[in-house]
């Protein structure tokens, strides 16, 4: 009876015991992986600063192939290739008026994201951790895309307004439109008319009155590219055991 009693009682001290070490190991394994998410955190913020610093800078977007804004279409179709582009000074002048005014309107998105990262709460923040290589960035265009957009908005359009891109572009538009005119009356044929006008109708073109938003839209694109770039080397750099 008693070795009956002994053995059960021994029983409830090695359950108690593995559930007690797997409570604390648990524990540790959270407090790890806060710990770890705040740091990620502290680090995405500094890379978020560097990033938006980077593009800030006179050809941030002009000379970065990875954020560049090129011409829209249709003029961006008609531009080609870079060397093209350097035979004709309006579409090159264009192109560069559009990206300065990028780097110019940017630093507005760096506060606006930090403060969503500085509000997330720690089951949020972990999740973003463990979401895979580009999961903050993901999180971010999703939380404050449109915020940024709507940030950039403003101080784009005044600038391509001011610097003339604005109307610069609406002269490449007609010029464009001219062209293919004429190119389909010089060969006389209905077909390469309505070509052209399918052309030019084309939902993609990107309109005259439009292309602040283009720039808008494609200067936060380039910079989600370059935070979830940045975000990948903070991921790499806090997984590398320290000696």
């Amino acid at each position: 009876m008693f070795r009956k009693i002994a053995i059960t009682f021994l029983s409830l001290v090695v359950c108690a015991c593995t559930s007690m070490v797997a409570d604390l190991e648990s524990s540790v394994q959270q407090k790890f992986q806060q710990m770890l998410a705040d740091k990620f955190a502290e680090r995405l913020m500094v890379g978020i600063d560097a990033v938006v610093d980077e593009l800030a800078k006179s050809g941030g977007y002009l000379n970065d192939p990875l954020v560049r804004i090129l011409l829209p279409p249709p003029i961006g179709i008609i531009a080609g290739v870079a060397s093209e582009l350097k035979q004709n000074p309006e579409a090159n002048l264009l192109q560069t008026l559009m990206n300065q005014a990028a780097e110019h309107a940017i630093p507005v998105a760096g506060p606006l994201l930090k403060n969503i990262i500085t509000n997330m709460d720690e089951p949020t923040l972990v999740g973003v951790l463990n979401a895979g290589n580009q999961g903050a960035s993901q999180y971010l265009k999703q939380h404050a895309g449109e915020m940024v957009q709507t940030a950039l908005l403003p101080v784009i359009t005044k600038e391509l307004n001011a610097n003339g891109a604005v109307e610069l572009y609406g002269k490449l538009l007609e010029a464009k439109s001219k062209a293919d005119n004429i190119a389909a009356k010089a060969n006389d044929v209905q077909q390469s008319l309505a070509t052209a006008q399918r052309l030019q109708d084309n939902p993609e073109n990107v309109a005259q009155e439009r292309l602040t938003q283009y720039v808008a839209e494609q200067a936060m694109g380039g910079m989600f590219r370059k935070i979830a770039k940045e975000e990948l080397s903070i991921r790499q750099e806090l997984q590398q055991p320290k000696l």
